[in-house]
């Protein structure tokens, strides 16, 4: 890992504790052993042992004797409503400005978060794709995208590789009415850094979203990481009259890719 101000063990803490919180590790299997996650990070088995310790004091993780480490229950988080018409804009306009390629495509067990986030039982069957946009052929966005089996099952790599989802939902019938998203930071992890081109544990800007069709039914759970330096968040915001003060309201978003 390269260099940097924060020891070496609070690093692969932040990131442990950014997967855990992402639901990375479930929560009825052990996590990987402490061999394993040495390899991954690229540290040693100490820094290991001594940021699982640092998880433990906070109750972020349990150490059964003789069974492993095992995640402990994470809280769930609240998420925001999103304009879907500008989210088809955003991402037609995306589709012709930029460069996608299909990483993973594959039909997998729902893990809990995922399976909770699509109100499908554990263990459900689902379609995982991972994708990584580029502008002028820099990569800027890292995509992991779940829609449930019986609308995965009619999407082909050639689609994934060529069109947004929602434009693919629009030719399947999928009729998508709203969506609920949130943004944050988080730390870049070994896979989605390398194929970003940025050192483990850069920063990068994390988005989050769930969408429904027309019954409420989620179709589709994204988690998006995008580069700071190559892409940015823009929302017009208006003035409006609320009970006791004029407050400031989005007029309308814009998320585009920057060079």
């Amino acid at each position: 890992m390269p260099s940097n101000p924060l020891p070496l063990y609070h690093k692969v803490y932040l990131l442990l504790k950014q997967r855990l919180a992402a639901g990375g590790f479930p929560q009825d299997a052990p996590m990987p052993g402490e061999n394993a996650l040495a390899a991954e990070y690229g540290v040693s088995r100490l820094t290991i042992r001594r940021s699982l310790e640092a998880l433990e004091s906070e109750g972020l993780v349990r150490r059964r004797q003789g069974r492993g480490t095992f995640a402990a229950p994470a809280p769930p988080s609240a998420g925001h409503e999103s304009d879907i018409d500008a989210l088809m804009a955003h991402l037609a306009d995306m589709g012709m400005q930029t460069q996608v390629r299909l990483v993973e495509l594959q039909t997998e067990p729902a893990p809990p978060a995922v399976a909770q986030r699509l109100e499908l039982e554990p263990g459900s069957p689902v379609h995982r794709s991972v994708r990584v946009r580029s502008h002028d052929g820099l990569p800027f966005s890292y995509l992991t995208t779940y829609v449930p089996d019986d609308i995965g099952c009619r999407i082909g790599r050639q689609d994934l590789a060529s069109r947004p989802l929602l434009a693919i939902f629009r030719d399947l019938g999928v009729q998508v009415a709203r969506a609920e998203q949130a943004i944050s930071a988080v730390l870049a992890e070994p896979h989605p850094a390398g194929l970003l081109g940025v050192p483990v544990g850069s920063a990068l800007l994390s988005l989050r979203r769930l969408v429904r069709d027309e019954s409420g039914r989620p179709v589709e759970w994204l988690h998006a990481l995008y580069r700071p330096d190559r892409y940015e968040y823009r929302m017009d915001m208006r003035a409006h009259e609320t009970p006791g003060e004029p407050n400031w309201l989005p007029a309308g978003a814009d998320m585009s890719a920057t060079t």
